[in-house]
């Protein structure tokens, strides 16, 4: 087991949120909005997949380099 794979994903997303941090303000502060919103219809959607996009974006290159 010594030569057991770890998949660094998790670790290089982790590193890549310093850089997202615009798009997480911004999905925070749409949270906060929706929680306040009584119609039920309000949602983070758009703000929750821009800050997976940066997150993405940031981690696709370091993961890539990383394969065999």
């Amino acid at each position: 087991m010594a030569d057991e794979e770890v998949n660094p994903q998790l670790e290089v997303e982790e590193s890549c949120k310093p850089q997202c941090v615009k798009a997480w303000l911004e999905y925070q502060a749409c949270a906060e909005r929706v929680e306040k919103d009584e119609s039920g219809e309000a949602h983070c959607t758009g703000q929750y997949f821009d800050f997976w996009h940066c997150i993405d974006q940031c981690a696709a290159p370091k993961l890539f380099a990383k394969l065999k």
